[in-house]
């Protein structure tokens, strides 16, 4: 028998012996560093306006960051879409 406790951040399996990290702290994770990224294109294309390549760049870790939202969102249970 598995026994599975469950913490404020993490979950320990005691058949396994190892924490498990939460999907809202990986998404978390990866959306910080993502946005680090991006603000440090960012701060690139500010200084070279005319490079297209860091807007392009922008746009696709902007993406990134919207779907880590929208996971993070659709994991806590909360309801995703535009208000009208």
């Amino acid at each position: 028998m598995n026994r599975v406790s469950i913490g404020r951040e993490r979950a320990h399996t005691e058949y396994m012996g190892h924490d498990i990290v939460t999907t809202a702290d990986v998404l978390k994770k990866k959306r910080e560093d993502l946005k680090a990224k991006r603000d440090s294109l960012f701060q690139k294309y500010t200084k070279h306006p005319n490079d297209y390549h860091f807007a392009l760049e922008i746009k696709t870790i902007d993406d990134q960051i919207a779907e880590c939202i929208q996971k993070e969102q659709e994991s806590s249970g909360r309801k995703v879409g535009r208000h009208k």
